[in-house]
């Protein structure tokens, strides 16, 4: 260190990061603002109407019309984007931890000694060897399309055996009547 530069004070990480405290606040306050945004929405047009109906001329109704109708409805819909703002920040969390408790399912089930092969693994775990071999298909030279070993269009024929994706590089598309390659799950 230079000698000319102040001494440096020390970092110290054991304070809380206030922005994680003010996102805990929001979340724990929202709720609260929009059900008192919706009952103040209440309230505004409640008044609006008691000014409405005391006034017999339709001339010094609409001060009350607009300042209450509005301003409830405007409150009222503003309380409401809170509570389905909140909501649905609460839903997207519970469908991320869902989703991912499915894929660690899957990827479990498909350990399993019973568990049919597939073309492609679910996971990292999946691919680290834990999976069977790939299943294998056959095709005829010259042909379009890749079938099942059983498949009745190719019985008698000299057949090529291959994996799924390699026929699918080789621009093969799956047979129609024996359906080699079942579809893929969406991720």
């Amino acid at each position: 260190m230079p000698a000319d530069e102040p001494p440096r004070a020390p970092i110290d990480d054991d304070e809380p990061d206030p922005r994680l405290l003010w996102r805990w606040v929001g979340r724990a306050v929202r709720p609260y603002i929009g059900w008192i945004l919706i009952g103040a929405g209440a309230l505004v047009l409640l008044i609006g109407w008691f000014g409405v109906s005391r006034e017999a001329l339709p001339g010094k109704q609409i001060p009350y019309l607009v300042s209450g109708g509005i301003g409830g409805v405007f409150l009222a819909v503003l309380g409401a984007y809170f509570l389905g703002t909140q909501e649905m920040r609460n839903d997207s969390g519970r469908l991320d931890r869902v989703e991912r408790m499915v894929e660690e399912l899957h990827a479990a089930l498909l350990r399993r000694p019973d568990a049919p092969v597939v073309d492609e693994p679910v996971d990292e775990a999946v691919a680290n060897g834990s999976s069977a071999a790939p299943r294998r298909v056959v095709y005829v030279d010259g042909g379009e399309l890749f079938h099942r070993a059983g498949c009745r269009l190719v019985a008698g024929k000299d057949v090529h055996e291959v994996t799924p994706a390699t026929a699918r590089k080789h621009g093969l598309k799956a047979c129609p009547a024996c359906s080699p390659s079942p579809a893929r799950a969406a991720s």
